[in-house]
């Protein structure tokens, strides 16, 4: 494990689903003013694991996405959310 890198470890998601999660947790923790270590603390999980969700780099439970939900003030479904995000997710993936 100490000769992977990062990369091979915590490898790019490029679905569709994982994307829009990065894109919408992201968007939505600037909009209500919290940083990723304030999102981390109230998810009582480090601030890395937020930074690999909103870099498309970790699949986060089911319990943990409706703690992100719950965090946010939105509903799970916002996280997944297309339309707000639609451009966002294709320049994304362009460069990615």
């Amino acid at each position: 494990m100490a000769g992977n890198s990062f990369k091979e470890r915590f490898p790019q998601h490029d679905e569709a689903a994982a994307q829009l999660l990065a894109v919408n947790v992201r968007r939505l923790r600037k909009t209500r003013g919290l940083t990723q270590d304030q999102l981390a603390a109230e998810l009582d999980v480090e601030q890395s694991a937020v930074s690999l969700i909103e870099n498309a780099r970790a699949n986060p439970a089911l319990l943990l996405l409706d703690a992100i939900a719950r965090a946010l003030n939105c509903h799970m479904r916002d996280l997944f959310e297309e339309s707000a995000t639609k451009a966002s997710v294709r320049a994304r993936a362009k460069i990615g």
